[in-house]
């Protein structure tokens, strides 16, 4: 569009005019219902506003858009230019108005999981789609250390943790574990064990429960990321403990023999936690999420 100039303290500058939707929807209007009178009963006003319109918006793209003649309308060569712009902008506005009208009849819930209860996603998002329709979930997984930090900063509104517990939470249950892997022992009969690092809670268990028994370990160091250390006991480069069932949703995760690494580590629990302002309305609605993911694990009573 083109600029004029204004004058403050600071001298002359550009200012950028600006093109009212209305003024737009106005000279559509005009062509398409083939004349200011139509286009008035269309536009619900009188034939003196949509010709006061038009020529508010000859002011500011400073050109004529429609030739006076007592002939049928014509438009100027600027008046099609503007013409084509005008009807992206309408639909655009019309775009822009849908979607925020959308979104005010839509719920949101943010939360945090942690990864080792990614298999119960599926089911979470399909229950929500189906008793929550307007709800829309936006899950971020991480240990679950990183996740209550998130919770504190608000950044969560909810999040489902293994192990760690917050100022504001409430126990789901306590998790059962079983030791997964098929490794050969080191030469100085020790134990290749995967952690899925040092702010884990699993993690801490797993090396709580082998000191516990004097089983001799040492760490395959492939990777903190949960997902690789799964990768890596399958691939018969480690051991690890998991929760009991992950074989059932993985079948190439090897179980050890009966003993080799000494009893299983003792569940751990796994708490639902809030962000201290979360939203009332959305707290039901993580119990639920919550609930849905966490169907298919082996949860012990709190």
């Amino acid at each position: 569009m083109p600029l004029g100039l204004g004058y403050n303290e600071g001298g002359w500058k550009c200012m950028q005019r600006d093109i009212e939707v209305k003024l737009l929807r106005a000279l559509v209007a005009v062509v398409d219902e083939g004349g200011f009178s139509r286009a008035a009963q269309a536009l619900h006003v009188t034939q003196p506003t949509v010709t006061q319109q038009i020529q508010r918006l000859e002011s500011v793209v400073q050109a004529p858009l429609i030739e006076r003649t007592n002939r049928r309308l014509k438009l100027t060569s600027e008046g099609r230019e503007l013409v084509a712009h005008a009807r992206r902008v309408l639909l655009l506005n019309s775009e822009v108005l849908g979607t925020l009208s959308a979104l005010r009849g839509q719920q949101f819930l943010s939360l945090g999981c942690s990864p080792h209860f990614a298999d119960g996603f599926q089911a979470m998002l399909a229950e929500s789609a189906s008793r929550r329709p307007r709800l829309r979930v936006e899950v971020t997984t991480g240990l679950s250390a990183a996740l209550a930090e998130k919770l504190e900063r608000e950044e969560l509104e909810a999040a489902i943790l293994l192990g760690v517990r917050t100022g504001r939470c409430e126990m789901l249950g306590r998790l059962r574990l079983a030791w997964y892997g098929n490794a050969p022992l080191a030469p100085d009969a020790s134990y290749p064990v995967a952690l899925v690092g040092e702010r884990s809670a699993l993690s801490m268990r797993i090396v709580e429960t082998l000191a516990e028994h004097n089983v001799r370990w040492r760490s395959a160091p492939w990777s903190t990321d949960p997902l690789t250390v799964r990768a890596a006991v399958r691939a018969g480069l480690a051991y690890t403990a998991l929760p009991a069932c992950a074989h059932l949703g993985h079948p190439s995760l090897p179980v050890p023999p009966a003993g080799a690494l000494g009893p299983e580590p003792e569940p751990l629990p796994v708490y639902l936690a809030f962000s201290p302002s979360i939203r009332e309305s959305a707290v039901e609605a993580a119990r639920d999420a919550a609930r849905a993911t966490l169907q298919a694990l082996p949860l012990d009573p709190p």
